[in-house]
This record gives structure tokens, sequence and C-alpha cells, in this order.
């Protein structure tokens, strides 16, 4: 009853379904690395778009901030030539206000002089000093 089990395959077929078994375990890891290929390029394109976009719009954002500082600056220019008119109008004001100022001073000088001629000939008249002609 212990008689041995013998088994009647030829060595060339156990190496045919070896060699079968590897080509199918090759075919399915290259459809694996195709599938993960695939993916890997997609997502590339994926993250070359949105990168493409992202620049655009911090080139956009850049763009629209250059030209509201441009625009600030115009700004504070035109304040400065307005603010550097006025100090001009203000100058000649100033010195407009400066000679009328020096000729009432001239004006004023000459009346108290004689102001004060009048006064010392009025008291000279009244002390006796200057004739009744």
């Amino acid at each position: 009853m212990n008689e041995p089990v013998t088994v009647k395959y030829s060595l060339e077929d156990i190496l045919k379904k070896i060699d079968d078994k590897l080509d199918r375990m090759e075919e399915a890891s290259t459809q694996r690395f195709e599938k993960l290929e695939s993916k890997l390029e997609s997502n590339q394109r994926d993250f070359e778009q949105k990168l493409d976009t992202l620049q655009k719009d911090v080139n956009q954002k850049l763009d629209s901030f250059q030209r509201d500082v441009n625009q600030k600056l115009d700004t504070l220019q035109k304040d400065v030539t307005d603010l550097k008119v006025g100090q001009a109008k203000l100058e000649e004001k100033v010195e407009g206000l400066t000679k009328r100022l020096d000729y009432q001073e001239f004006i004023n000088r000459g009346v108290v002089i004689g102001l004060i001629v009048a006064l010392l000939g009025g008291l000279a008249k009244m002390l006796g000093l200057i004739g009744n002609s």
C-alpha cells in the first residue's frame, strides 16, 4: 500500500509552464508600468497647466499692482507740481506785499518827519524863537 507516487511530467512541460507564467507576469508588470507612466504624464500635464495658470495670474496681479503704483505716482507728481505752482504764487504775493510794506514805511517816515518838524516849528513859535511875520 505504500507505493511511491510518481508524477509523469516532462521537464519540457514544466519549463513551458514556468515560461508562460513568467510571460504573463512580465505582461502584467508592463501594463502596470504603462498605466503608471500614463498617469505620471497626465499629472505632469496637469501640473504644467496649473503652473502656467498660476504664472499668468501672478503676472496679471503684478501688472495691475504696477499700474496702480504708477497711477499713484503720477497723482503725487501732479500734486507736487500743483504745490510748486502754489508756492510760486505765494512767493509773488509775499514779494508784492514786501514792496508795498517798504513803500508804506517810506511814506510813514515822511509823515512822521513832517509831524516832528511841524511840532518843533509850533513849539518854537510858542516859545518865541521864531518871530511872527
